[in-house]
């Protein structure tokens, strides 16, 4: 006779994937924030005057692409108001300080993995 095991939903096993992926993206957005953070520091101290890095400016110098195909995205399927004023004014944020927020974020919903 055999037991058989309670079958776990595949909506299920996505949560459970992405909560065990949410923990070290969390940390790698935390470097990144840090990262970044450092460098405006960095050009504090030999410029004297400080300047924030937008995270606009950031994913624009990191991949533009990207940035190009959220924007067409937003505006086509979403709404052209969601691009512009609101992404558009969270994109001149400091970039380190919504980097941190993030990851603070996911780094609380990852599953403690100790015990």
């Amino acid at each position: 006779m055999s037991i058989a095991k309670p079958r776990v939903s595949s909506a299920r096993q996505g949560n459970r994937l992405l909560l065990h992926v949410a923990g070290p993206m969390g940390w790698v957005l935390a470097a990144v924030a840090l990262v970044t953070l450092a460098y405006e520091l960095g050009v504090y101290a030999e410029s004297g005057g400080y300047r924030v890095i937008p995270l606009g400016e950031l994913w624009f110098d990191v991949h533009v692409a990207s940035l190009n195909l959220i924007q067409a995205v937003v505006q086509r399927y979403l709404h052209p108001f969601l691009w512009d004023p609101v992404i558009t004014a969270v994109l001149q944020w400091p970039a380190w300080s919504l980097l941190g927020a993030l990851a603070a974020i996911l780094i609380a919903i990852a599953p403690n993995r100790r015990g």
